[in-house]
């Protein structure tokens, strides 16, 4: 398919997940239950006063599944009742393999042990640098394995990984879909919120970390950045909704979304609002085209070009 067909191709398939999904009171009620515990967030300060405090008293290794967990039911169990599904309802499946999913979120999330690991050879600098690099990589050591499992004995007929397909559609409409959001990007990056949270890695403060050159650090982080989003993609687009297609259909979708906007509360309001819709439009992809390798494109080039912008507002404009 030729890029001109294929971006109008792409546009059409969440037109047609979203007119084959559409339920009023469903959609009704998941967007007021969304954007209140949105509201009640950063006007109280869940996650600043409560749910952060817990890596350091020791909770959080439950605080943040059940969390997840209360967020997803929320959605899920309305939608369900509301669209009489109740065999699904009854259905211990859906509740062990979603529960699953999220607990293996939660808990790989909620793993903060690693910064009590000692590192006596290593300065204070680099000890913050191989903390920060084992906070992105550890996503990869929770989820790989007992995905593996559970797809083996559960989702045998799945291609790939979750979506970490082989056989991936539209893969260069998602490219232009990034080119096209790339102005408000640059323009979100002059934004009060975007400078205190960006660039994620200032290489600045790890200068001569390890003995290697400011460059070589930067790509270290930025690659195991990288990989962190692979793995939110697989979680959320791949186990969250492709895993639960036997079992929710469509109805996937939009508890995903709640727990996808739910692990943004610590970010800047406007990229847990965003998330919302993204949320939904990659839930919705992952749904037509069984894959996740556009929401990987679209959310790594999303991420890297806000840490770039990042770069230039402190190397290049001052500001």
């Amino acid at each position: 398919m030729t890029l001109k067909k294929s971006l109008p191709s792409l546009f059409n398939e969440i037109i047609l997940f979203t007119k084959n999904d559409f339920h009023p009171l469903s959609y009704i009620y998941t967007i007021l239950f969304i954007f209140s515990c949105i509201f009640l967030n950063y006007n109280f300060g869940f996650y600043k006063d409560i749910l952060r405090d817990t890596y350091f008293n020791g909770t959080s290794m439950w605080a943040f599944p059940v969390f997840y967990g209360c967020m997803y039911f929320a959605v899920a169990i309305p939608v369900l009742l509301f669209q009489k599904e109740y065999k699904t309802l009854r259905n211990p499946l859906f509740y062990l393999k979603s529960l699953f999913f999220i607990v293996l979120y939660g808990v790989a999330v909620g793993f903060y042990e690693y910064r009590n690991w000692d590192f006596p050879s290593l300065f204070s600098e680099e000890k913050l640098f191989v903390y920060r690099i084992l906070s992105q990589l550890k996503g990869c050591a929770f989820f790989i394995v007992p995905l593996f499992l559970v797809k083996i004995i559960f989702d045998k007929n799945i291609d790939g990984l979750y979506g970490l397909a082989s056989n991936a559609k539209h893969i260069r409409a998602y490219l232009v879909l990034f080119l096209m959001l790339l102005p408000f990007l640059i323009a979100i990056s002059f934004t009060p919120d975007f400078k205190i949270a960006y660039p994620q890695f200032r290489p600045w403060l790890y200068d001569d970390v390890f003995g290697l050159p400011i460059w070589l650090n930067t790509l270290i982080f930025e690659s195991t950045y990288s990989l962190d989003f692979v793995m939110t993609e697989l979680l959320f687009r791949g186990a969250l909704v492709i895993g639960m297609i036997s079992i929710l259909g469509r109805k996937a979708v939009l508890p995903m979304v709640a727990m996808y906007a739910a692990i943004h509360f610590g970010k800047p309001l406007g990229e847990t609002i965003s998330s919302v819709f993204g949320g939904y439009i990659l839930g919705a992809f992952a749904y037509q085209t069984r894959h996740i390798w556009g929401g990987v494109i679209v959310h790594i080039c999303i991420a890297l070009t806000m840490e770039i912008m990042g770069f230039v507002h402190y190397y290049m404009l001052k500001v």
